[in-house]
């Protein structure tokens, strides 16, 4: 990983956590580990680590060549799916997060436009 650590980010869906059984609870836990782990360093904010998760996956399809329509298709809608209101939340990241500097490091390495 770019920032020396490695983050792992588990949603687990569970029928228990004070709804009824028909109402799903889902639960996010962060994991750090990696040089970048040390008890001082605090996890990125939930909603830029979803962002990134977000737009890493749409760059990824961005770089991807069609090797046929089919695969056209597929990177098409991918993109649609994982790009479309990317370049919006990251100014919204960036203004909600403007005064802590390990959050806007992190939201750095993205392109301003992509859409």
């Amino acid at each position: 990983m770019r920032d020396g650590a490695m983050i792992g980010l588990l949603l687990l869906l569970t029928g228990c956590g004070g709804g009824t059984a028909d109402e799903p609870t889902i639960r996010v836990e962060i994991h750090r580990t990696g040089a970048a782990a040390s008890p001082t360093t605090a996890p990125l904010p939930a909603d830029v680590i979803v962002f990134r998760m977000k737009r890493d996956e749409c760059d990824h399809l961005r770089g991807e060549e069609p090797t046929g329509p089919a695969r056209a298709a597929f990177l098409r809608y991918g993109m649609e799916r994982t790009c479309t209101g990317t370049d919006a939340a990251l100014r919204a990241l960036r203004q909600r997060h403007a005064n802590d500097p390990a959050t806007i490091a992190a939201l750095a390495r993205h392109v301003d436009a992509i859409e």
